[in-house]
């Protein structure tokens, strides 16, 4: 079952990839599929999937990405899907990768004019009421990462893609799915949380996060896109009742889960009306059809 049900009219599309993870691959091999062209940049690109047209570069090296130059000579890229992760849970290692790297790539496709795609975070707000927040909210990370992030954002509508409008931000919250078993290992390992105060988690089932870059860039040449979206699910839940409604699931008695400390202390409902105003459909749009899936999957 493909994750976006589309047309049965082939994506003429020469794409590139920057960052070929979890979601990158994803990404890519539901576009070759649909008939599109697809390059894939990372450092060392020989273990990416067949159909792969990869490209041996790294964002933090802009003498390596001179590679996109003769690329550029024979390919014009119709979008640009940017996926970037640091190895480290360091500012430096944010500053480089998500800032630095960003500038470079952007310097490097200078010729080119795909609409970019980039993918950032809701870290991105401060909010701690547990109130609602959407893409109008106020943004003022605390936290180096959310910082970083917004740094890139910043850098990226400030570029000729973001002034000419050819530059679409998602910030994803909570990506959970295959592989990404974190809360549920957690709650197998007894580790809970205290019911107060609320703090409100958001949640997006990979598989959604891929169907919506999906969706936007089949959505690109037919309406005008937004400069940014939120992407989550429909139903933000505090960490206490997620935490206790896994427990149910996986048979955990509930009463064992010991009450962790959270250094944590955003909390926040992100609301996702811009992305289904978009007309994408969710597949898991409540968190307990995306976790029985994964769960089933184990």
């Amino acid at each position: 079952m493909e994750l976006y049900e589309v047309e049965k009219t082939v994506l003429k599309q020469n794409i590139l990839l920057v960052g070929c993870g979890d979601i990158g691959i994803a990404l890519g091999s539901q576009l070759i599929e649909q008939g599109a062209n697809v390059w894939g940049l990372r450092r060392d690109p020989s273990q990416l999937p067949a159909g792969f047209q990869g490209v041996a570069a790294d964002v933090c090296d802009p003498q390596s990405l001179s590679v996109l130059k003769g690329v550029s000579k024979k390919v014009n890229f119709d979008s640009v899907v940017i996926t970037l992760t640091p190895g480290q849970f360091t500012d430096e290692a944010y500053q480089r990768v998500y800032v630095n790297g960003l500038a470079n790539l952007l310097a490097a496709l200078a010729e080119q004019s795909p609409h970019i795609f980039y993918i950032s975070s809701t870290s991105v707000y401060h909010q701690t009421d547990g109130g609602w927040v959407d893409e109008e909210s106020p943004a003022n990370p605390t936290s180096f990462s959310g910082r970083r992030l917004l740094e890139a954002e910043q850098l990226l509508a400030q570029s000729k893609f973001g002034i000419e409008g050819s530059s679409t931000v998602i910030r994803f919250a909570g990506i959970y799915g295959p592989g990404r078993h974190r809360l549920i290992q957690q709650v197998r390992q007894g580790k809970g949380c205290a019911k107060q105060p609320e703090l409100y988690t958001n949640r997006i089932h990979r598989d959604d996060c891929v169907g919506f870059l999906l969706y936007l860039i089949h959505q690109k040449n037919k309406q005008t896109l937004e400069k940014l979206y939120i992407g989550v699910d429909s139903t933000p839940v505090t960490m206490w009742d997620l935490k206790q409604w896994l427990a149910e699931e996986l048979g955990v008695d509930q009463k064992t889960l010991a009450e962790e400390v959270v250094t944590r202390r955003n909390s926040k409902r992100c609301s996702n009306k811009r992305m289904l105003a978009a007309g994408y459909e969710m597949r898991y749009g409540d968190y307990r059809d995306g976790y029985r899936a994964v769960i089933v999957l184990e």
